[in-house]
């Protein structure tokens, strides 16, 4: 299988603020911004953190279909793919970066943290007049 490209990697470093998008009651969207922090794998799989006291673990639950959409200056990126749900804290602590300090008030022992990864099986992208389009 191929991977995404360099360029396409650095674009959604690039950007860190995405709306994650779930599948939620009943087949709707529900979406909400999340923050990557700017931890993307080469092959585009992404992670953000939350608490399971929310609709994102029930809808992954119930659901592992998902999407991120990333937007900065000039760059659009639309991310769809599978969503993990990882309450292992060993897992937390390979992603965990001093900035999340800021959102979890006791960090890593925060209650109920969940790191989501998301697998891209598409990513599309607009740059300026350029685009592209990556399939897994």
């Amino acid at each position: 299988m191929t991977r995404p490209d360099d360029k396409l990697i650095d674009m959604m470093k690039g950007i860190d603020i995405s709306m994650l998008v779930t599948k939620t009651d009943g087949g709707d969207i529900a979406a909400r911004p999340m923050s990557n922090n700017k931890d993307v794998a080469d092959d585009g799989t992404t992670y953000y953190f939350s608490t399971d006291d929310g609709r994102i673990d029930n809808d992954l639950r119930a659901d592992d279909r998902c999407g991120a959409t990333y937007a900065g200056k000039e760059t659009y990126v639309a991310v769809q793919g599978r969503g993990k749900l990882h309450r292992d804290r060993a897992v937390h602590e390979k992603h965990w970066v001093p900035d999340l300090d800021n959102w979890f008030e006791d960090g890593l022992d925060t209650e109920g943290l969940i790191l989501i990864e998301l697998t891209p099986e598409r990513i599309a992208w607009w740059k300026g007049r350029e685009e592209g389009e990556w399939t897994a």
